[in-house]
């Protein structure tokens, strides 16, 4: 009897993730209580990030190799 219990306990656990991110449209093994939204503004955010460092890299080295130049000249 414990074991059909816990069986059903289990079972009903899993069901329910499962079924949540069908609902959702979310990978199955997702984390069903996670916001897509939220995430996907957040890889926005980060990627525009991204972007601003690699511009303000490229600035820094181009200053650099120009007084590199000009020291040597």
């Amino acid at each position: 009897m414990k074991d059909l219990l816990l069986g059903f306990l289990i079972g009903g656990i899993i069901g329910l993730w499962i079924g949540v991110n069908l609902g959702k449209d979310q990978p199955i093994m997702s984390n069903p209580f996670g916001d897509s939204a939220r995430m996907q503004e957040m890889d926005k955010k980060f990627q525009q990030i991204q972007k601003d460092v690699s511009e303000k890299s490229q600035e820094l080295y181009n200053d650099t190799k120009r007084a590199v130049d000009d020291a040597l000249d």
